[in-house]
């Protein structure tokens, strides 16, 4: 059960650092990458109010704990899906 828990974290914070460095050009990369993040953050705090909610529903624990991860993972994948590919793009005329 840890490891599944690991693996989704994993499948979530794993691009995280090079997907948010490429959606900003070079003279603006860190502070893009720096405010996506901590911005984030901030809705991402609802998470800890659902898991709440869903422990008082009395739901099996592996569910309680694997769906926050789970929900996680699969809106990683779909914003990655989303985002544009910027390989062959120049990094310091890429727009943001």
């Amino acid at each position: 059960m840890m490891a599944l828990g690991f693996l989704l974290m994993g499948l979530t914070y794993g691009p995280l650092g090079t997907v948010l460095s490429e959606l900003f050009p070079t003279q603006v990369r860190y502070t893009g990458s720096s405010l996506a993040f901590n911005f984030a953050g901030i809705p991402g705090r609802l998470g800890g109010a659902l898991h709440c909610h869903l422990a008082r529903e009395n739901l099996r624990i592996a569910i309680r704990r694997l769906l926050p991860l789970t929900t996680s993972a699969v809106l990683t994948l779909i914003g990655l899906l989303l985002i544009r590919e910027t390989k062959d793009e120049s990094l310091v005329t890429l727009k943001g």
